[in-house]
C-alpha cells in the first residue's frame, strides 16, 4: 500500500491523492501539527497582506455603501459604523477573528465527527484524533488561501473587496447578486472548496472507518446540508 513519506508529502497527498494521505495519517497521528500550522498561519498572513495592499479609503466607502444598501440607515448610524471601519481595527479583528474562527469551526466539527461516527460506525477514535482529522480534511482551504493571495497580488490599483477574495463562490461564478440582495451572503458562503472539502472528508472517513462511500459521504455532507439548508429555508420564508 502506498504511503505518504512525511507530513509535507501527506499535505500534498491530501490534495492530489487523499486516500493515500488518510491511510497514512491514520497511523501517523502526530503529523497533524503541519496542516494546523499551515492553515492558521496562512489565514492570518493573508489578511495582513490584504489590509496592507488594499486601497483602504475605497474599501471603507464600498463597505459603507453596502451597509446602506442592505437596510435603511440614518447618517448617525452610518457614522457609527464608519468609526469601526478603521484600518488597524479591521486588520487585527479580521486576521485574529478569521484564525480563531477556523479553530472554533474545526473544534465543533471534531465534536460532530466524534459523536456521529460513534453512533453510526462504532468508531473508537477519540475527540483529539478527530480534531487532528479536521485539519487534514480542511487542507484544500490552503489552496483557497493561495488563490486569494493571487487575487490580491494581481490587483494593480488595490481596489479588492473582501468578496473578491472568494473568486470561486457561487455568487462570483453563477449569480452575481448585489450585496443588498437577501441571498448575497448565502451565495458568497458556498464555494467550490466547500464541495472539495466534503469530498476529501468523505474519503478520509472511508479510510479511517472502513465504511462504504455512500455512508461516509452522508456523514461528511450532513453539517453543510444542515447549515446551508436551514439558512436557505430561513431566506425563503423571510426574504
Amino acid at each position: 500500500m502506498k504511503m505518504s513519506a512525511n507530513p509535507f508529502q501527506a499535505c500534498l497527498d491530501t490534495i492530489l491523492s487523499p486516500t493515500v494521505a488518510f491511510d497514512t495519517i491514520k497511523e501517523k497521528k502526530g503529523w497533524s501539527w503541519l496542516p494546523f500550522v499551515l492553515l492558521t498561519s496562512s489565514t492570518f498572513v493573508l489578511f495582513l497582506y490584504y489590509f496592507n495592499v488594499v486601497d483602504f479609503a475605497w474599501l471603507k466607502e464600498t463597505m459603507l455603501n453596502q451597509a446602506a444598501a442592505s437596510k435603511p440607515m440614518t447618517d448617525d448610524e452610518l457614522k457609527a459604523i464608519g468609526s469601526f471601519y478603521e484600518k488597524d481595527t479591521m486588520l487585527w479583528t479580521t486576521a485574529i477573528g478569521g484564525t480563531i474562527g477556523f479553530i472554533v469551526i474545526n473544534t465543533l466539527t471534531a465534536i460532530y465527527y466524534h459523536i456521529a461516527t460513534k453512533v453510526s460506525a462504532s468508531s473508537e477514535y477519540k475527540f483529539t484524533q478527530w480534531f487532528a482529522f479536521t485539519w487534514w480534511a480542511s487542507f484544500p482551504a490552503f489552496v483557497s488561501v493561495l488563490l486569494s493571495a493571487l487575487v490580491i497580488f494581481f490587483s494593480s490599483d488595490g481596489m479588492v473587496s473582501m468578496q473578491d477574495l472568494q473568486p470561486t463562490s457561487l455568487n462570483s461564478l453563477l449569480f452575481s447578486v448585489e450585496p443588498s440582495n437577501a441571498w448575497y451572503s448565502f451565495l458568497e458562503a458556498i464555494n467550490l472548496f466547500t464541495f472539495w472539502m466534503i469530498a476529501v472528508t468523505s474519503i478520509g472517513l472511508g479510510s479511517w472507518l472502513n465504511i462504504d462511500s455512500k455512508k461516509s459521504l452522508i456523514i461528511a455532507a450532513a453539517p453543510q446540508i444542515f447549515i446551508f439548508g436551514g439558512w436557505a429555508l430561513f431566506l425563503l420564508f423571510t426574504a
